[in-house]
Protein backbone atom coordinates (compact mmCIF):
# COMPACT_ATOMS: atom_id res chain seq x y z
CA UNK A 1 0.00 0.00 0.00
CA UNK A 2 1.20 3.31 -1.16
CA UNK A 3 1.12 5.66 1.37
CA UNK A 4 0.02 9.38 0.24
CA UNK A 5 1.85 12.51 0.75
CA UNK A 6 -1.80 13.64 2.10
CA UNK A 7 -1.53 10.78 4.42
CA UNK A 8 1.59 11.38 5.88
CA UNK A 9 0.84 14.95 6.74
CA UNK A 10 -2.52 13.39 8.76
CA UNK A 11 0.21 11.15 10.90
CA UNK A 12 2.17 14.20 11.62
CA UNK A 13 -0.28 16.45 12.82
CA UNK A 14 -2.76 14.38 13.62
CA UNK A 15 -3.69 13.83 17.95
CA UNK A 16 -1.46 16.40 18.42
CA UNK A 17 -3.55 17.97 21.21
CA UNK A 18 -3.51 15.10 22.86
CA UNK A 19 0.26 14.46 23.27
CA UNK A 20 2.36 15.91 25.80
CA UNK A 21 6.20 15.80 24.65
CA UNK A 22 8.46 16.19 27.67
CA UNK A 23 11.68 17.31 25.06
CA UNK A 24 11.09 15.88 21.54
CA UNK A 25 14.47 15.19 19.80
CA UNK A 26 15.21 12.84 16.74
CA UNK A 27 15.18 9.83 17.32
CA UNK A 28 17.13 6.64 15.48
CA UNK A 29 15.85 3.49 14.15
CA UNK A 30 18.23 0.05 13.33
CA UNK A 31 17.68 -3.68 12.37
CA UNK A 32 19.25 -6.49 14.68
CA UNK A 33 19.19 -9.93 14.18
CA UNK A 34 18.05 -11.73 17.95
CA UNK A 35 19.65 -14.70 18.92
CA UNK A 36 15.91 -16.64 17.51
CA UNK A 37 17.17 -15.63 14.14
CA UNK A 38 14.38 -13.39 13.81
CA UNK A 39 14.82 -9.44 13.33
CA UNK A 40 14.31 -6.23 16.27
CA UNK A 41 13.40 -3.14 15.37
CA UNK A 42 14.49 -0.69 18.08
CA UNK A 43 14.60 3.03 18.62
CA UNK A 44 17.09 5.05 19.97
CA UNK A 45 15.92 8.62 21.24
CA UNK A 46 18.41 11.50 21.30
CA UNK A 47 16.43 12.96 24.34
CA UNK A 48 14.47 11.59 27.18
CA UNK A 49 10.50 11.59 26.15
CA UNK A 50 7.18 10.64 27.66
CA UNK A 51 4.48 12.15 25.56
CA UNK A 52 3.21 10.60 22.22
CA UNK A 53 4.89 8.33 19.86
CA UNK A 54 2.45 9.45 16.96
CA UNK A 55 3.30 7.59 13.65
CA UNK A 56 6.23 5.44 12.47
CA UNK A 57 7.27 4.66 8.79
CA UNK A 58 9.81 2.50 7.97
CA UNK A 59 10.76 -0.72 4.74
CA UNK A 60 12.75 -4.36 5.31
CA UNK A 61 14.39 -4.74 2.11
CA UNK A 62 16.19 -8.33 0.84
CA UNK A 63 17.19 -10.40 -1.90
CA UNK A 64 13.85 -11.56 -3.92
CA UNK A 65 16.24 -14.67 -5.09
CA UNK A 66 16.20 -15.81 -1.32
CA UNK A 67 13.38 -18.07 0.28
CA UNK A 68 13.03 -15.76 2.87
CA UNK A 69 10.05 -14.24 4.11
CA UNK A 70 8.80 -12.01 6.96
CA UNK A 71 6.03 -13.06 9.47
CA UNK A 72 3.52 -11.30 11.29
CA UNK A 73 5.22 -8.56 13.87
CA UNK A 74 5.01 -9.23 17.24
CA UNK A 75 4.88 -7.09 19.74
CA UNK A 76 5.25 -6.70 24.13
CA UNK A 77 4.00 -3.89 26.16
CA UNK A 78 5.03 -1.35 26.56
CA UNK A 79 5.83 -0.85 23.05
CA UNK A 80 2.52 -2.50 22.17
CA UNK A 81 0.65 0.23 23.52
CA UNK A 82 2.57 3.41 22.72
CA UNK A 83 2.93 2.22 19.16
CA UNK A 84 1.22 -0.62 17.58
CA UNK A 85 3.25 -1.52 14.09
CA UNK A 86 1.54 -3.65 11.66
CA UNK A 87 2.45 -4.32 8.01
CA UNK A 88 1.18 -1.97 5.19
CA UNK A 89 0.73 -4.07 2.44
CA UNK A 90 2.16 -7.26 1.41
CA UNK A 91 6.18 -8.05 0.36
CA UNK A 92 6.71 -6.33 -2.95
CA UNK A 93 9.32 -7.30 -5.52
CA UNK A 94 11.10 -4.41 -7.95
CA UNK A 95 14.26 -5.02 -9.63
CA UNK A 96 15.88 -8.51 -8.00
CA UNK A 97 14.96 -7.03 -4.62
CA UNK A 98 12.13 -7.41 -2.03
CA UNK A 99 10.55 -4.96 0.33
CA UNK A 100 8.14 -4.76 2.93
CA UNK A 101 7.01 -1.49 4.61
CA UNK A 102 5.26 -1.62 8.23
CA UNK A 103 3.42 1.57 9.84
CA UNK A 104 2.67 2.26 13.31
CA UNK A 105 0.08 4.68 14.71
CA UNK A 106 0.18 5.73 18.72
CA UNK A 107 -2.83 7.17 20.51
CA UNK A 108 -1.29 6.59 24.08
CA UNK A 109 1.66 9.11 25.49
CA UNK A 110 4.20 7.20 27.26
CA UNK A 111 3.34 9.43 30.65
CA UNK A 112 -0.27 7.28 30.56
CA UNK A 113 1.32 3.88 30.92
CA UNK A 114 3.51 4.97 32.78
CA UNK A 115 6.53 4.68 30.80
CA UNK A 116 9.47 6.96 29.83
CA UNK A 117 12.56 7.45 27.18
CA UNK A 118 15.85 7.67 28.34
CA UNK A 119 17.87 9.78 25.86
CA UNK A 120 20.29 7.34 24.40
CA UNK A 121 18.80 4.16 25.15
CA UNK A 122 17.54 1.65 22.88
CA UNK A 123 13.96 0.23 22.95
CA UNK A 124 12.96 -2.72 20.94
CA UNK A 125 9.68 -1.82 19.80
CA UNK A 126 8.52 -5.12 17.41
CA UNK A 127 9.93 -8.25 16.58
CA UNK A 128 9.62 -9.78 12.90
CA UNK A 129 9.96 -13.57 12.49
CA UNK A 130 11.73 -15.09 9.59
CA UNK A 131 11.14 -17.74 7.39
CA UNK A 132 14.33 -19.30 4.88
CA UNK A 133 17.66 -17.01 4.91
CA UNK A 134 18.88 -13.80 3.90
CA UNK A 135 20.73 -10.48 4.65
CA UNK A 136 18.30 -8.31 5.37
CA UNK A 137 18.20 -4.30 5.79
CA UNK A 138 16.26 -1.51 6.96
CA UNK A 139 16.62 1.11 4.29
CA UNK A 140 16.04 4.36 2.32
CA UNK A 141 16.57 3.74 -0.84
CA UNK A 142 15.15 4.96 -4.48
CA UNK A 143 12.14 2.50 -4.29
CA UNK A 144 10.62 3.53 -0.56
CA UNK A 145 11.22 7.23 -2.02
CA UNK A 146 9.16 6.75 -4.99
CA UNK A 147 6.52 4.88 -2.45
CA UNK A 148 6.93 7.33 0.37
CA UNK A 149 8.57 4.68 2.55
CA UNK A 150 11.47 5.72 3.34
CA UNK A 151 12.39 5.60 7.62
CA UNK A 152 9.53 8.53 8.99
CA UNK A 153 8.61 8.97 13.12
CA UNK A 154 6.80 11.80 14.65
CA UNK A 155 6.52 12.67 18.47
CA UNK A 156 3.50 14.38 19.05
CA UNK A 157 2.63 14.98 15.44
CA UNK A 158 6.08 16.68 14.98
CA UNK A 159 8.17 15.19 12.77
CA UNK A 160 11.41 13.95 14.96
CA UNK A 161 12.84 11.53 11.79
CA UNK A 162 16.54 10.68 13.40
CA UNK A 163 18.69 7.98 11.75
CA UNK A 164 19.08 4.58 10.13
CA UNK A 165 22.09 3.56 11.88
CA UNK A 166 23.43 -0.20 12.44
CA UNK A 167 24.70 -2.47 9.56
CA UNK A 168 22.28 -1.20 6.82
CA UNK A 169 24.57 -1.05 4.33
CA UNK A 170 25.46 -4.50 4.32
CA UNK A 171 22.34 -6.00 5.83
CA UNK A 172 22.63 -8.54 8.55
CA UNK A 173 21.46 -11.85 8.29
CA UNK A 174 18.34 -13.32 9.96
CA UNK A 175 16.25 -16.64 9.49
CA UNK A 176 17.27 -20.31 9.80
CA UNK A 177 20.51 -20.71 10.30
CA UNK A 178 22.34 -23.00 7.92
CA UNK A 179 25.35 -25.43 8.74
CA UNK A 180 28.39 -23.88 8.78
CA UNK A 181 27.41 -20.80 7.86
CA UNK A 182 28.69 -18.26 10.14
CA UNK A 183 27.43 -14.65 11.64
CA UNK A 184 29.09 -11.71 12.84
CA UNK A 185 26.76 -9.14 14.42
CA UNK A 186 26.79 -6.56 15.46
CA UNK A 187 29.57 -5.73 12.36
CA UNK A 188 30.81 -3.06 11.66
CA UNK A 189 30.90 -2.98 15.85
CA UNK A 190 31.58 -0.56 18.73
CA UNK A 191 33.68 -2.59 20.86
CA UNK A 192 31.34 -5.68 21.53
CA UNK A 193 29.94 -8.44 18.60
CA UNK A 194 28.72 -11.93 18.16
CA UNK A 195 29.95 -14.71 16.20
CA UNK A 196 27.43 -17.10 15.35
CA UNK A 197 27.38 -20.78 13.92
CA UNK A 198 25.52 -23.40 13.15
CA UNK A 199 26.80 -26.91 13.29
CA UNK A 200 25.10 -30.46 13.07
CA UNK A 201 28.24 -32.37 14.38
CA UNK A 202 30.11 -31.79 17.49
CA UNK A 203 33.82 -30.44 16.55
CA UNK A 204 36.06 -28.75 17.93
CA UNK A 205 36.36 -24.22 17.09
CA UNK A 206 39.51 -22.23 17.13
CA UNK A 207 39.13 -18.63 16.86
CA UNK A 208 41.99 -15.99 16.13
CA UNK A 209 41.59 -12.58 15.88
CA UNK A 210 44.23 -10.66 13.31
CA UNK A 211 45.29 -7.10 13.61
CA UNK A 212 46.17 -5.10 10.19
CA UNK A 213 49.64 -6.30 10.81
CA UNK A 214 48.80 -9.83 10.63
CA UNK A 215 49.45 -9.96 14.52
CA UNK A 216 47.27 -12.10 16.87
CA UNK A 217 45.52 -10.22 19.02
CA UNK A 218 42.77 -12.67 20.00
CA UNK A 219 42.74 -16.54 20.46
CA UNK A 220 40.50 -18.90 21.80
CA UNK A 221 39.05 -22.88 21.86
CA UNK A 222 35.85 -24.31 22.14
CA UNK A 223 35.05 -28.02 22.71
CA UNK A 224 33.10 -30.11 21.34
CA UNK A 225 31.31 -27.16 20.12
CA UNK A 226 27.63 -28.45 18.68
CA UNK A 227 24.29 -26.97 17.24
CA UNK A 228 23.64 -23.21 17.35
CA UNK A 229 26.92 -21.82 18.99
CA UNK A 230 27.34 -18.08 19.97
CA UNK A 231 30.76 -17.13 20.77
CA UNK A 232 30.77 -12.97 22.04
CA UNK A 233 33.81 -11.33 20.81
CA UNK A 234 34.69 -8.37 22.77
CA UNK A 235 36.86 -5.85 21.05
CA UNK A 236 36.90 -2.61 23.17
CA UNK A 237 40.58 -2.52 24.29
CA UNK A 238 41.24 -2.75 20.79
CA UNK A 239 41.91 0.20 18.60
CA UNK A 240 39.69 0.77 15.18
CA UNK A 241 40.43 -0.85 12.26
CA UNK A 242 39.71 -3.82 10.30
CA UNK A 243 39.90 -7.07 11.90
CA UNK A 244 40.41 -10.55 10.49
CA UNK A 245 38.91 -13.06 12.51
CA UNK A 246 40.00 -17.17 11.42
CA UNK A 247 37.85 -19.53 12.14
CA UNK A 248 39.56 -23.01 12.05
CA UNK A 249 37.39 -26.51 12.28
CA UNK A 250 39.14 -29.73 11.65
CA UNK A 251 41.00 -29.24 8.32
CA UNK A 252 39.24 -26.06 7.07
CA UNK A 253 39.64 -22.22 7.76
CA UNK A 254 37.28 -19.81 7.08
CA UNK A 255 37.76 -15.94 7.35
CA UNK A 256 35.98 -13.00 8.21
CA UNK A 257 36.38 -9.27 8.53
CA UNK A 258 35.29 -7.37 11.65
CA UNK A 259 35.13 -3.72 11.45
CA UNK A 260 35.93 -1.91 15.10
CA UNK A 261 34.91 1.62 14.52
Amino acid sequence: MRLSHTFRSILATGFLAMATVASAAPVDITLVPNTSGQLDVRLRPSAGFDGMVSSLVFTIRWDAATDAHLGTIQQVAPASTYIPVTRSGSELDDAGLRYQIFVGFGLTPLQWIPTDWVAGQEYTIATIPVTGTAEFSMVNDTWTTLNNADYYLALGGVDETGAIYGDFTTGIFAGELVDGVANITPNPTEGTTLFTVELAQAQDLRLELLNAAGQVVRNEEHRNATGLVRIPLDLTDLDKGVYLLRVHTGNTVNTYSVVRR
